[in-house]
């Protein structure tokens, strides 16, 4: 497994493929449309921690999963994943931890204090819940009906 930190191109399709295989990413219209914006910013503003920064994990040549995250704005020291996806071929062979272990390495050599994620409180994200809690992140906050009625954001965070 190789990770790379440059965005090109065909990674915008391959981030839309990503998260069409996951399941998870069709509560709205335009999710998985968010996260395509998200790529494409960064290949016009460049792949930063003050804008968005992608970081890909290769297997076998082919990216298995990435991870957008960025420093918050108007924060001294705190960091956001916006967008943490594997592939659904590639699930539960631990890439998503390693995604994280390479993110929080970097968060905290860009001297980062907090980093915080939002997810959705659907059953579906039960298993995404318990793995951000094995990691170390704390729910925060629960905003009520915030992705749609019944479908609360939960707000996770770890200190450092």
């Amino acid at each position: 497994m190789l990770f790379r930190d440059e965005i090109f191109e065909q990674d915008v399709e391959t981030i839309r493929d990503i998260l069409a295989s996951t399941g998870f990413f069709e509560g709205a219209p335009d999710e998985i449309d968010a996260a395509v914006k998200n790529a494409r910013h960064a290949l016009k503003d460049g792949n930063t921690t003050e804008n968005y920064a992608f970081l890909f994990l290769e297997h076998d040549g082919k990216t298995a999963g990435y991870v957008c995250f960025a420093r918050v704005p108007c924060t001294v020291s705190t960091f956001e994943i916006h967008w943490l996806a594997v592939h659904n071929d590639h699930r539960g062979k631990g890439m998503g931890k390693r995604l994280l272990d390479k993110v929080v390495e970097t968060v905290r050599q860009a001297g980062a204090t907090k980093l915080i994620l939002k997810t959705a409180g659907r059953e579906l994200y039960i298993p995404t819940q318990k793995f951000y809690q094995a990691y170390g992140f704390k729910e925060e906050a629960r905003l009520k009906n915030y992705y749609s009625k019944g479908d609360d954001c939960l707000i996770y965070s770890m200190d450092f």
